[in-house]
């Protein structure tokens, strides 16, 4: 079976939909989102979550300090995510038909399950057509086939902060409710490699792992303002990522179950009980500072033209 979706950035911008909610039980999916005014896009905002990076508190005036979302669907208390929105931390330019990503780390900001750090980022609803969008437990995929992540950027600003680099996760495969994440792209600084994050073990149940470990990869440098691209993939043979930069590939792939070099140059091994469990992408900015009130207009924002995901 291929399922393809390609999310090319082409409208005009955003604004926000309010939404209705549902009363008692399980939250149903709703009606279709409208279209809007985007009749030219080449992307489908259904198959996908956002996470912001403000509380339920300050977004939508109660549901506590978690991270507030938007679902392409009619959920009790969340705004429906659709081609109109438009936001401080998400928008589409009208010049440019590019979309921004944007953190502002002198925010309070507000953090999801098992992180210290803020995001403006897409979570990948695989099962979008057939199973719930109020609800992650159905919409992740297994390693069973061929799954990649494709994404062409540019990193519009970055902080510069004394002493610390400017860290930024930009594309990752997750597990569901596991902690560790399997890969985590990582750019870090116009002169540093963007390195790729593996973690070569883990533990169900979003329990926290003593004995697992993570290791790293490099690809390739990329600066500020330079278009380029990424691409992760995963089988049931291995994980291959690699940059796109300036017409030069950097390809790097890490077998199951086989000692690979790390950047620290010991050697790692990707368990292969990672088979057993299922994943989601996500494509967006998660910046790896803390928000703190000194970093005013310190500045993460990253735009996208085009993100492409492929189930074979």
């Amino acid at each position: 079976m291929r399922k393809t979706t390609t999310v090319v950035f082409l409208t005009l911008g955003f604004a926000l939909y309010g939404c209705g909610g549902s009363s008692g039980g399980e939250p149903s999916p709703g009606p279709e989102p409208s279209p809007g005014t985007c009749p030219e896009c080449d992307w489908n905002i259904e198959q996908w979550k956002l996470t912001l990076p403000i509380s339920r508190d300050d977004f939508y005036g109660s549901g506590g300090d978690s991270a507030a979302e938007l679902i392409p669907a009619d959920c009790s208390g969340k705004q429906t995510l659709s081609n109109d929105t438009r936001l401080d931390y998400f928008w589409v330019d009208s010049n440019d038909k590019r979309a921004h990503f944007y953190v502002n780390l002198g925010d309070k900001g507000a953090t999801t399950t098992n992180s210290n750090y803020v995001r403006s980022e897409l979570r990948e609803l695989y099962n979008y057509q057939t199973s719930n969008r109020c609800s992650s437990s159905n919409q992740n995929w297994a390693i069973n086939n061929s799954h990649t992540l494709s994404s062409e950027l540019q990193i519009e600003q970055y902080p510069q902060i004394s002493g610390i680099a400017p860290k930024v996760i930009l594309g990752q495969i997750h597990g569901y409710e596991i902690k560790q994440a399997l890969v985590k792209l990582l750019w870090e600084g116009e002169n540093t490699p963007v390195r790729v994050i593996f973690n070569d073990k883990f533990e169900p149940n979003n329990e926290t792992c003593s004995d697992c470990q993570s290791f790293s990869v490099d690809l390739g440098t990329v600066k500020a303002h330079d278009n380029w691209r990424y691409d992760i993939h995963a089988d049931k043979q291995a994980i291959t990522v690699s940059t796109t930069i300036n017409g030069v590939i950097t390809s790097k792939e890490l077998p199951w179950g086989v000692p690979v070099e790390a950047n620290d140059g010991d050697k790692y091994t990707l368990t292969k009980d990672w088979l057993n469990e299922t994943f989601y992408f996500k494509a967006g900015i998660y910046p790896q500072i803390k928000p703190d009130t000194q970093y005013q207009n310190q500045i993460f924002e990253v735009s996208f033209n085009k993100i492409n995901i492929e189930h074979k």
